[in-house]
């Protein structure tokens, strides 16, 4: 997924990790990074120069912090502790399919290089450049996707028909950032508003807080410490003379959960109709709903699921009839294990998890399909 241009497509492969139950709980930044500035631009037209931002290159550091300890889940512990913590990046941006982001940590630099051939990852500790074979239909999260401009073009993009109304300017990173807030309207999502400041010159994303519904303080925070737009050069990383160089498959959720197997899924689930079927082209997988209130279903083995319903119940998690629920405001998780089969299914979404009782309880009375 390009760190700061990603089509809507490839963010809604992102939303599977809700189905795992990844959640980005983010506290305020610094102080500092943020304070108070003139007069915004106009609402309607900071949302169209932010969704043509993508052309924008750049250079800054971005951090985001997750406040939550999310439940580990069975082969996912990496993108588990991703958002339990303070995630700091450096990012280096010429275009969707030219750009470098470091994550960085006290024992140095983990780097990420997208190229238009491929793309490689370079790990200081271990002195190992890698190349990532391949290109997963459905991948892991990771840091590069908290950037600020990656995070608004998504939302902004995800609900093209919801209403955005002006917010009050703010000094960030420098940037006299024009602001907008956009409420679901949607009665079914757990966002209940989206806030973003971007450049009012080239619609660059600088800062954005997710807010759930029912609640004050943001959910999720993520914003620019310090940002220069200017041109980049982002080129083919070399391995330095003692370092070593290795190929790997690039990481696929689908692989992290298993086979998914032949699984026909219905063309709605509780009243929400399949908004992207086999999304990725990975089978047993589909969308349903619209914008922020969509939820993701995948079909897993048994195996897969018992692994989760036991992390969802100890993290609180309540059982009704064959689902197991979990909420994380403002996402929320289902197991759904069909008695008599090997075949159960995960769904999540920023939806109430009333909604994904109901789609469990259809999908457990679903008929055994394929292997």
């Amino acid at each position: 997924m390009p760190v700061s241009v990603v089509r809507r497509e490839r963010w809604w492969r992102w939303a599977v990790v809700g189905v795992v139950a990844v959640l980005l709980v983010a506290a305020p930044l610094v102080a500092g990074a943020v304070g108070p500035s003139g007069p915004s631009v106009d609402a309607g037209r900071l949302r169209d120069l932010v969704q043509r931002s993508d052309s924008v290159m750049y250079e800054g550091e971005a951090r985001s912090t997750g406040s939550l300890a999310l439940p580990e889940l069975p082969n996912l512990a990496d993108v588990s502790a991703l958002f339990a913590g303070t995630t700091t990046m450096r990012a280096w941006y010429e275009g969707p399919d030219r750009y470098r982001v470091a994550t960085l940590t006290t024992a140095g630099e983990r780097d990420l290089y997208r190229l238009p051939q491929g793309e490689y990852t370079w790990d200081y500790g271990a002195n190992m450049l890698t190349e990532l074979a391949g290109r997963p239909a459905v991948r892991l999260p990771r840091a590069s996707d908290l950037l600020p401009p990656e995070l608004a073009r998504w939302i902004l993009r995800s609900a093209p028909g919801e209403a955005v109304s002006t917010l009050p300017a703010r000094r960030v990173a420098g940037i006299d950032a024009s602001g907008l807030r956009l409420v679901p309207a949607d009665p079914d999502t757990t966002i209940g508003r989206v806030d973003l400041w971007a450049d009012p010159v080239s619609g660059l994303p600088v800062r954005v807080e997710v807010t759930a519904r029912g609640q004050q303080n943001p959910v999720l925070v993520t914003g620019f410490d310090d940002v220069e737009q200017r041109p980049q050069v982002v080129g083919t990383p070399r391995a330095a003379p003692g370092s070593g160089f290795t190929v790997t498959n690039a990481p696929d959720i689908s692989k992290a959960l298993g086979s998914f197997g032949r699984v026909r899924l219905p063309a709605t689930l509780a009243g929400k109709p399949v908004s992207q079927a086999e999304f990725g082209g990975v089978e047993g997988t589909a969308l349903y709903g619209a914008g922020l209130s969509t939820f993701a279903v995948v079909a897993v083995p048994r195996n897969v699921a018992d692994a989760a319903a036991d992390a969802a119940s100890k993290a609180g998690g309540t059982k009704s009839g064959d689902t197991v629920l979990l909420s994380i405001t403002p996402l929320s998780l289902a197991i759904v294990r069909p008695p008599g089969t090997r075949r159960a299914y995960l769904l999540a979404g920023p939806v109430a998890t009333s909604l994904l009782a109901s789609a469990g309880d259809e999908l457990a009375r679903l008929r055994r399909s394929g292997r």
